[in-house]
């Protein structure tokens, strides 16, 4: 079995490609902009090298279900979640969402 399809695996729902620009935060000390690469009710996958991508190997153990605010200016909405997965090698996170501030607005998209 791929790491890949066990990924999926674990997923609740299916994720919808997209390219969404997001404002990240994480913390008080942490703030990034990247981009929302894959979406569903649950999760998403987040492009953020200016977020990710720097941090140590060592650094990410401590950061894993870490609170992560994602801001999308363009849909007024923002997602709240927990990070359960980041690739520093490719500047990507993924996130657990834990609620939006606009439910309604966050299934449509995810439905779109």
């Amino acid at each position: 079995m791929s790491e890949e399809n066990s990924v999926e695996e674990k997923r609740k729902n299916i994720r919808k490609r997209v390219k969404i620009v997001a404002l990240l935060k994480m913390g008080v000390y942490f703030s990034g902009r990247g981009f929302a690469k894959d979406i569903s009710i649950n999760g998403m996958c987040l492009v953020a090298p200016s977020l990710f991508k720097f941090m140590k190997p060592a650094q990410v153990q401590e950061y894993l279900g870490a609170p992560l605010k994602v801001m999308f200016p363009s849909q007024s909405l923002t997602v709240n979640g927990s990070l359960v997965r980041i690739d520093i090698k490719k500047g990507e996170g993924a996130l657990s969402i834990l609620n939006t501030s606009d439910d309604a607005q966050w299934q449509k998209i995810c439905a779109q």
